[in-house]
């Protein structure tokens, strides 16, 4: 289901009133995810994601990953993913990060993240769509 090339299209905030701020994946500023690519091969569990220049806090930058999904004990999907790269197996990474799926679809996700800001936590709803079925890395 998760196969081609796929843009994060809505980035949006859940939880309590008030100001938020997310620092995703350890990389970036989650305004630098909207508009941004991710490439999924099912088959080897491989894939990348880009960033999006679309203001001056936001880098370009690409990520090499490798990713699979996990039925957790409540009972949802989550997808979770590792940064990996030329020297860097997957097998030898021993921490990534995890979302919860709340719908997918062969040509949409919605992904759950949870954050946390000042010590408060809320989640960062990630809304992807397919672009293409092309899965060139």
């Amino acid at each position: 289901m998760l196969k081609g090339t796929w843009e994060v299209t809505n980035v949006k905030f859940v939880g309590d009133k008030g100001l938020y701020k997310a620092f995703l994946f350890d990389l970036a500023d989650s305004s630098c995810f909207k508009g941004g690519e991710w490439v999924f091969i099912p088959n080897n569990g491989s894939g990348k994601f880009s960033t999006n220049v679309n203001s001056s806090v936001c880098d370009a930058y690409t990520q090499t990953i490798h990713w699979s999904f996990l039925e957790s004990a409540d009972g949802f999907t989550q997808f979770q993913f590792k940064y990996v790269g030329d020297d860097i197996k997957a097998k030898n990474v021993k921490s990534g990060y995890r979302g919860t799926i709340q719908e997918i679809s062969d040509n949409m996700m919605v992904l759950k993240v949870p954050s946390e800001y000042e010590g408060n936590p809320f989640d960062v709803i990630l809304t992807y769509n397919k672009t293409s079925d092309s899965i060139e890395m």
